[in-house]
């Protein structure tokens, strides 16, 4: 199904379509992604510090400096494309 289908469907009285269980399984989606994400990349540090010889308590510690610089990073970016999203989607 595009875009033009869907438009079509919504454009027809007999298409329903519950707004809030899409937006809830949207919701479910992307946190499961992030979760999944998130310990993939505490993984990926915690063997990078692995490699260069930390155990113990300094990897402990190395590791959470790391996940916080990521996301500050990460929080900027997304700071920018949400106001780039509200700028496109404002009206002209």
């Amino acid at each position: 199904m595009n875009f033009d289908d869907i438009k079509n469907e919504l454009n027809n009285p007999t298409f329903k379509i519950d707004i809030a269980t899409f937006l809830m399984n949207i919701h479910s989606t992307n946190l499961m992604n992030s979760y999944y994400l998130k310990s993939i990349l505490k993984r990926q540090v915690e063997i990078l510090e692995l490699q260069r010889g930390k155990t113990g308590q300094e990897l402990e510690t190395s590791i959470e400096l790391e996940i916080e610089r990521l996301n500050q990073m990460f929080s900027e970016w997304l700071k920018e494309d949400l106001i780039n999203v509200v700028n496109d989607s404002s009206p002209r």
